[in-house]
């Protein structure tokens, strides 16, 4: 099958948008005052009954990505399910009204701190998830009481569309409340315009530019941005282990996953035995486009061109690649590589990849494995793979990343109560977590005078220096 050079996709016009951001606006003023146990009673059904077509998501997925249909359920509905019960247990305590404390002077008021919706978020989703982070996101946004307007990509228009149907033909939500709008770049820019709060995932270069504009309107923004995963595997790693999760987390979603492994640095009394056990491992995988394969496809031409451009540079800098090669270049499919010997001045070892390729490089000790893997502007996840946790533990926190895995590789998203998201030019904010829940909101925070009903407090007008002199004695000021 043949991959198009480009989506058949076009900006929405002028009355589409006007009318879904009109819709969301209407819709989303119904939705806040509902309670949050009403919320999370709705939106629990919800996901029962998106969930419950479990065959049509799977195979619009695979349509648009080409991805195993195991991917699809491990790597995109079951997070999702996780997320939904996380977030709903988790709810009441996040969202509900909270009192505050009050100095003792001030025992006749009472003080709370509300959480007030933003009112519409929009989501800016990527490809390579096309499932799970919209609909993660925009759950965890409506569970706050926000509306939500959805610009997927233009390489992944249908599953946003079919999720858009799925939760509408539910009933259960105010009509609007969830909204996609498809399109390109200015799509995109319009749905900053109109939103009161943008989330962004994808690469550095365009966070930037969602940033610089949300900054313009003074408009919060959360960006989930590139990564380049440092895995440092110390030489009394757990070697089975640490090989397959190398095989796994660099080849899953063939490589298109912005936590995945993308270089890994071996001590030098494992390196040789790790290399090895790599090698099988990946000649192993099932390389295809239909049912019981391992690896899929890219999802479009650019990230072939760019993995090929890497190994290549390896080659010419003097590293090994084994496999590599492009299997069906109409299918974007390639076999996946191991780059042996590699060294910090290739691409494939300081750029992203997003492709199913993994750079293994000889380091003396693995203190010097976090020196170099801070060097870079990425800052997403990274993992430390060791016998003895102490050490690793003290190596990870030397790491200038968001996500770290101890003898593990990249189960983040799965646990909604850890916050996701990147230091450095990986992101800004956090998605998931008390905070990424939060951050779907604001603070209100509110005074109530209880009594006497009719009286003055004593710092109002008039001044006087004998009530000035006893409200210093109160306060012990000096």
């Amino acid at each position: 099958m043949s991959v198009p050079a480009r989506p058949a996709v076009t900006d929405a016009s002028d009355a589409e948008f006007s009318a879904k951001s009109a819709a969301a606006r209407r819709a989303g003023l119904v939705w806040r005052r509902a309670g949050v146990t009403q919320r999370v009673a709705a939106l629990r059904r919800v996901w029962r009954e998106v969930a419950s077509r479990r065959a049509q998501i799977v195979a619009v997925v695979r349509e648009e990505t080409g991805k195993p249909a195991a991917e699809v359920e491990l790597m995109e509905m079951a997070p999702c399910g996780l997320l939904v019960k996380h977030f709903t247990a988790e709810a009441s305590r996040l969202l509900d009204e909270r009192a505050a404390k009050l100095p003792w002077f001030l025992l006749n008021k009472r003080a709370a701190v509300r959480r007030v919706p933003r009112g519409v978020v929009g989501l800016i989703c990527p490809w390579n998830m096309p499932f799970l982070i919209p609909f993660g996101d925009a759950f965890a946004a409506m569970l706050a009481g926000n509306a939500v307007l959805l610009k997927p990509s233009e390489w992944t228009t249908k599953t946003a569309l079919w999720l858009e149907d799925a939760v509408a033909s539910t009933g259960l939500l105010p009509e609007g409340l969830f909204s996609v709008i498809p399109g390109l770049a200015a799509t995109g820019e319009r749905v900053i315009d109109e939103s009161d709060m943008v989330l962004f995932t994808g690469s550095t270069a365009t966070g930037r530019i969602v940033a610089a504009r949300a900054a313009s309107q003074l408009k919060p923004v959360v960006l989930e941005l590139g990564g380049k995963h440092p895995m440092i595997v110390c030489a009394d790693a757990p070697l089975e282990r640490a090989s397959a999760a190398a095989v796994w987390a660099s080849c899953a979603n063939a490589g298109q996953v912005c936590v995945g492994v993308e270089r890994v640095f071996v001590e030098a009394a494992s390196h040789d035995e790790f290399v090895e056990k790599v090698r099988v491992r990946l000649a192993a995988l099932r390389v295809g486009a239909g049912d019981g394969c391992d690896v899929g496809r890219l999802v479009f031409p650019p990230l072939l061109d760019r993995a090929q451009a890497q190994l290549e540079d390896a080659r010419r800098k003097g590293a090994k690649v084994i496999g590599g090669e492009i299997l069906d270049r109409a299918g974007l499919l390639m076999a996946p590589a191991l780059v042996v010997g590699a060294s910090m001045d290739m691409t494939v070892m300081t750029e992203e990849t997003f492709g199913p390729v993994l750079p293994v490089m000889r380091v003396a000790r693995a203190e010097e494995a976090v020196v170099l893997a801070n060097e870079g502007p990425q800052g997403l996840a990274a993992s430390v793979w060791s016998g003895d946790i102490e050490r690793a533990e003290n190596l990870s926190a030397q790491l200038e990343v968001g996500l770290v895995g101890l003898n593990e590789p990249a189960t983040h998203y799965a646990v909604g109560s850890l916050p996701l998201g990147g230091m450095k030019a990986s992101g800004m904010w956090r998605r998931h977590g008390d905070e990424g829940l939060l951050a779907f909101t604001q603070a209100q925070s509110v005074m109530v005078h209880e009594w006497p009903a009719d009286m003055s407090d004593p710092w109002w007008f008039p001044y006087e220096e004998r009530k000035t002199s006893l409200l210093r004695k109160i306060l012990g000021l000096p």
